[in-house]
């Protein structure tokens, strides 16, 4: 069980590490050395759909020559954050250059996890063992963000149109803007703002 520890979710996280690196001895894995903590991935992780859940940087790139993991502040279930963090110590022990082809699919699925290599989920086979542990350990001591969406800024242009039969269209930052049209002579008026389109 967990218990008065500073930094409670890096601990708990720590402790997967600990329990799952059992699972690939178990698989005659190489168990990798990392570090893990809650953190964004380098790119796409506030995407509503397709979003990246986990990352896992080589030891080559880093200075004290560990793996390090990072899984998504998004993520919050015990059962999915297991799942994450294996998908990650597997990029880990058989090497995150081979990506998600042979090397690691092939570990990925010895191990339990279920689905496309590049977004797997614990499988039935699987899922037991990892409630089993937190039955023991307790859950996932984390509250996910929920990132606001961005709000939708309109264009700050003003859409100006001369007289003319076929009137000439300008669109222009201000809604001041004075000028005539050299074909009919007549002054631009303001149709609308882009963003009232």
């Amino acid at each position: 069980m967990v218990h008065d520890v500073t930094q409670l979710r890096e601990h708990w996280l720590e402790c997967s590490v600990s329990f799952l690196s059992d699972l690939l001895v178990e698989h005659s894995l190489i168990v990798p050395v990392v570090r893990v903590s809650c953190g964004w991935p380098l790119a796409g992780g506030l995407r509503a759909s397709g979003r990246v859940i986990g990352q896992c940087f080589a030891p080559e790139i880093a200075k004290d020559g560990k793996a390090h993991i990072f899984v998504s502040p998004l993520v919050f279930d015990s059962v999915e954050v297991l799942g994450v963090l294996l998908h990650e110590m597997i990029h880990a022990s058989v090497g995150v250059k081979h990506g998600h082809k042979k090397p690691f699919s092939k570990a990925a699925r010895l191990l339990g996890l279920a689905g496309p290599p590049t977004a797997t989920v614990v499988g039935d086979a699987l899922r037991p063992t990892l409630e089993t542990f937190l039955a023991q350990t307790g859950a996932y001591p984390h509250a996910p963000l929920q990132p606001l969406p961005k709000e939708k800024v309109g264009s700050r242009l003003r859409l100006y149109e001369c007289s003319c039969e076929k009137p000439v269209k300008v669109r222009i930052a201000s809604d001041t803007f004075s000028a005539r049209c050299l074909v009919c002579g007549e002054l631009f008026l303001l149709v609308q703002k882009e963003g009232d389109e």
